[in-house]
């Protein structure tokens, strides 16, 4: 679908954001056939996969396992770690679309002085047709041409070792979803995940501020995090 939608925006000379959070490549561990992530039995958070140790390791309080062979959710066999970032999106989307201008908006692409108002500067005079970037692009853009928002992997912050990931990564995907359609051509959002069901995913797509209020309280309420 995102593949689709992409190749529509550059026949109609229109522009689109596509959106990977940096944080993304920390790796975690989930399953490829029905996206269940592994999570410590005490905390709830995701385990950490160490390579050098080859284990699971919960960051909160030290919980450790070995990786499994298969899913305990479905009984799967592609139990992965996932690891990727910005620039392997870049080399991809060039791959598949050859004629495209692309740009990369990342702490790594404005180290440079001015870097960052370069890279803004062309994409505002459509010197490029897409531009992959980090959160950075989410917020207080104005970019009438763009009418496509792509999320590459949007439950990537939800796989950290950090109670609050799910308020954060609602957060980010509603302030995406924000910068397409603010002119009259319209707009449209497309969040790629392997949870669907994620109650942040899901809020977010249908853009239900309470509603995600109202069940993230009340996950916070059953495992005493804050507020309570």
């Amino acid at each position: 679908a995102l593949h689709d939608a992409l190749e529509d925006t550059l026949t109609r000379r229109q522009q689109a954001i596509l959106l990977l959070n940096r944080r993304g490549s920390a790796t975690y561990v989930f399953c490829r056939d029905c996206g269940y992530s592994l999570r410590c039995p005490r905390c709830e958070l995701p385990l950490t996969l160490h390579l050098r140790a080859n284990e699971l390791l919960c960051h909160a309080c030290g919980y450790r396992r070995n990786i499994p062979r298969v899913c305990p959710n479905c009984g799967g066999t592609r139990v992965k770690g996932f690891g990727t970032g910005t620039e392997k999106v870049e080399s991809e989307l060039k791959g598949v679309f050859p004629a495209a201008r692309v740009l990369r908006w990342d702490a790594d692409s404005t180290r440079a002085k001015d870097a960052q108002d370069i890279i803004l500067a062309h994409f505002r005079q459509h010197q490029a047709d897409f531009m992959i970037g980090t959160q950075m692009l989410a917020k207080g853009l104005d970019l009438p041409l763009v009418t496509l928002v792509g999320v590459v992997l949007a439950d990537a912050g939800l796989n950290f070792p950090d109670y609050r990931t799910a308020e954060r990564a609602f957060q980010l995907l509603t302030q995406v979803a924000g910068r397409a359609g603010r002119s009259q051509l319209g707009g449209r959002v497309l969040l790629q995940t392997f949870q669907p069901d994620h109650y942040a995913i899901r809020h977010a797509a249908q853009h239900d501020f309470a509603g995600f209020y109202s069940q993230e309280l009340d996950y916070r309420r059953q495992l005493n995090y804050p507020p309570f």
